[in-house]
């Protein structure tokens, strides 16, 4: 028996409010609680992790076909705002969620697009700089796509980790302001 709010433990209290969050229940009335703690939660976040992951695949290469009129910078910046994006999406889905098991696959996620948007776009802006008319020769040293492919989950994990962390935050806070507070108070 579980709160319907906050899903802290009721087995044994009297009927009466949640001590933690103050929702009313009923023992003897099971639409007044909840009688699983965060199953759901682990299960929207693992759906949510395999539809972003989905989306991503589909999204990279649907964004890798144009050749952007031959610019470096738009093809960079076109994919790596998808997989920024993505990661974003993710890490704020993960911060929504209360229960770590739906918030590992979004992070997971989150980190992956985010890396596979910055090695993408790295490596498909060389692929667009190349082909264009008259390429200088720097156009051929294309060693940032192997620093991306081995390092870019770094900025990465920093970047979701941190939208998370607001995230979260910010979550946290709009559920504190939604209890009811006690009649003295």
């Amino acid at each position: 028996m579980y709160c319907r709010s906050c899903r802290y433990g009721l087995e044994g209290l009297d009927a009466g409010r949640c001590p933690e969050c103050g929702v009313p229940f009923d023992p003897t009335d099971p639409s007044t609680y909840a009688e699983w703690r965060y199953k759901p939660q682990a299960l929207i976040g693992i759906a949510a992790a395999i539809g972003i992951f989905l989306l991503s695949i589909i999204v990279f290469f649907t964004a890798m076909q144009p050749s952007y009129g031959h610019s470096q910078d738009a093809a960079f910046f076109t994919l790596a705002g998808i997989g920024v994006v993505l990661g974003g999406l993710a890490a704020i889905l993960a911060g929504w969620l209360r229960w770590w098991l739906g918030q590992i696959p979004l992070l997971l996620v989150g980190v992956f697009c985010t890396w596979a948007g910055l090695f993408l776009a790295s490596s498909h802006g060389y692929s667009v700089w190349q082909g264009g008319p008259n390429p200088p020769d720097e156009a051929f040293a294309d060693t940032a796509p192997i620093g991306f492919l081995l390092a870019g989950w770094i900025p990465a994990g920093v970047l979701v980790g941190l939208v998370f962390g607001v995230a979260l935050l910010f979550f946290r806070r709009q559920r504190r302001s939604r209890r009811p507070r006690p009649a003295g108070q």
